[in-house]
């Protein structure tokens, strides 16, 4: 792998950072997140510049690059505004599964719309919990002629009062199998919930979807097992991915504070940056840092030539990265000082929503567990 950015890698990355720059307003920011509001907006100009889509095929609205472009972009909006920054990175995250698994008429339906701000996808998977017995409601599909039936279940989906296109992974009756399903929300029996207030990430809500006799046609059946893969372990591969580059942003947004901080704030007649516990705390956030993007760099790459690596590179990745975002935001607030805990400032909204990716759908336990079957097996 060479860890030099080719020049077009290079454009891709200053062009989302020159976006970033003009498009993510910090007020605007606090609106959003006070509103759990998306920046529809901004997403539909991200749409048009080609960042949202970039490694789609070329006749499906795309560039053809693949998923390391994606998280340069992914880096560099997130490194501006946490919030902003994964909620745009999020309004797509069902596409890698049509990309991979859809057959042609998927890909032309529910690609091209993506691409052009039209269309938001996203994926169910997390099983709702009964209030009272706290047990997993399991989403169970039962086949009928013409498809399968979504007879009853429930879900926590990212953007689910948005999207307009979801994918339901499920599982089938008689036999029990797993299905990929391509759910539209306008239809009948499926029922937008109550919004879940998360300590982060509350501009890309989420939203509990409740699916009752939902009818989904066999040109909405996503195959299992197609490309020697399946939709979950594709979703899961860049999932873990997008989120380790979420991370690596939110942890080189925070250490630009920081440092920006630094040389700017005196105490007892010097800058702060010249005392050297300051020094000392910055030389190793930039070390973690600069760990955290060989990672998450190598995760991607990994993907795009399906290394037989990716499934523990993935999960190295969003462990490492992750914590690093936590590390890092947590101590740029102590470099800040008590400004770093206000609202109006950014840091504590990274820290946040920093936290929150370390904990969502995937922790970093089910991440070692996962790492360590791949050292011992």
């Amino acid at each position: 792998m060479q860890f030099e950015l080719t020049d077009t890698q290079k454009d891709i990355q200053k062009a989302a950072r020159e976006f970033a720059e003009k498009e993510f307003d910090t007020d605007l920011a606090l609106e959003l997140e006070k509103g759990c509001k998306f920046p529809r907006s901004i997403f539909e100009k991200a749409c048009q510049l080609g960042f949202i889509g970039i490694d789609y095929p070329e006749e499906y609205g795309g560039q053809s690059f693949g998923l390391f472009e994606n998280i340069l972009i992914i880096e560099e909006f997130t490194r501006k505004d946490s919030g902003i920054g994964i909620s745009l990175s999020l309004a797509d995250i069902a596409s890698n599964i049509i990309i991979k698994h859809g057959d042609e008429s998927q890909k032309k339906n529910f690609l091209i719309p993506v691409t052009q701000g039209k269309a938001i996808s996203t994926v169910a998977l997390i099983d709702s919990f009964h209030e009272k017995k706290q047990e997993p409601i399991i989403t169970k599909a039962e086949a009928y002629p013409d498809g399968y039936v979504i007879n009853r279940g429930k879900a926590w989906v990212i953007h689910g009062s948005l999207a307009s296109i979801i994918i339901l992974l499920c599982e089938t009756l008689n036999p029990t199998k797993p299905i990929a399903l391509i759910v539209e929300s306008d239809w009948e029996g499926v029922n937008i919930l109550g919004l879940k207030k998360m300590m982060g990430m509350r501009i890309s809500s989420i939203h509990e979807i409740a699916f009752d006799k939902v009818k989904v046609p066999k040109d909405h059946v996503i195959q299992w097992g197609n490309a020697g893969t399946d939709p979950l372990t594709t979703y899961r591969h860049v999932h873990r991915t997008k989120t380790s580059a979420q991370a690596l942003g939110i942890a080189q947004g925070a250490l630009d504070h920081a440092v920006k901080h630094a040389k700017e704030r005196e105490q007892f007649g010097r800058k702060i940056c010249q005392f050297q516990g300051i020094q000392f705390m910055l030389a190793e956030l930039y070390t973690l840092v600069e760990a955290a993007r060989s990672l998450v760099y190598r995760a991607a790459y990994s993907y795009d030539i399906g290394s037989s690596e990716l499934e523990k590179i993935s999960s190295v990745a969003r462990l490492f990265a992750t914590d690093v975002a936590v590390k890092v935001t947590i101590d740029s607030i102590q470099i800040h000082g008590g400004v770093g805990l206000m609202k109006e400032y950014s840091i504590e909204r990274m820290l946040r929503d920093a936290k929150t990716i370390q904990n969502l759908e995937e922790t970093n336990l089910n991440q070692k567990a996962l790492i360590a079957k791949k050292i011992i097996l």
